[in-house]
């Protein structure tokens, strides 16, 4: 029954909005009670920040199996790749995540989490991988909004690539070094 209600809520939250879905809508599209809902979730932000977790478990796994056996910034470059093709290929399933303040701090904090750990395992020339962690985060998170809100209309694979370079740019790789990590997202995002 929490699947049911954990998909319910996801396509409630993403075609409806956060703050227009009531709980009576989740239960009924869930075929459930609302006390049975209570067992599993709180309230709705309860539930909100389950289906938020899965939506970034989702992400995480995704980029976690395109970034397979690489290393450096091409790592880096195809995670955030990768990434940003999800995020916008499903922009009901990002909004999700951004819904609500405690769903985006808790979005937010698990990736740049993510982040700091690779910038401490490649050191990048930027400075101190928590920080580096925090400005990478910032752009991707300000232009992810962007595209949801329709600020931006370019396609979603420019969108990725402009933030893969101007990312790279900012941790401090020369443009022939950012050449170079391109050649291998494309060489990966191909296959």
């Amino acid at each position: 029954m929490r699947a049911h209600l954990l998909a319910a809520g996801r396509a409630l939250f993403a075609s409806q909005g956060y703050e227009a879905t009531t709980l009576q809508q989740v239960v009924a599209a869930a075929g459930t009670s609302i006390g049975n809902c209570y067992f599993y979730f709180a309230d709705k932000e309860a539930l909100l920040l389950a289906v938020a977790e899965a939506v970034r478990s989702e992400l995480a796994a995704a980029v976690d199996i395109a970034v397979a056996g690489l290393e450096g910034p091409p790592r880096m470059a195809v995670a955030l790749y990768t990434a940003m093709r999800v995020i916008l290929s499903d922009t009901g399933a990002a909004a999700i995540t951004l819904a609500q303040p405690s769903a985006r701090a808790a979005t937010v904090a698990y990736f740049t989490d993510r982040a700091e750990r690779m910038f401490s395992a490649i050191p990048v020339p930027a400075g101190p991988p928590l920080l580096a962690a925090h400005a990478w985060q910032g752009a991707i998170f300000f232009i992810a909004e962007g595209v949801i809100a329709g600020r931006f209309p370019e396609d979603h694979d420019t969108v990725a690539r402009f933030l893969v370079r101007w990312n790279l740019r900012a941790i401090g790789l020369s443009e022939e070094e950012i050449d170079r990590t391109l050649l291998a997202v494309n060489a990966r995002m191909e296959k």
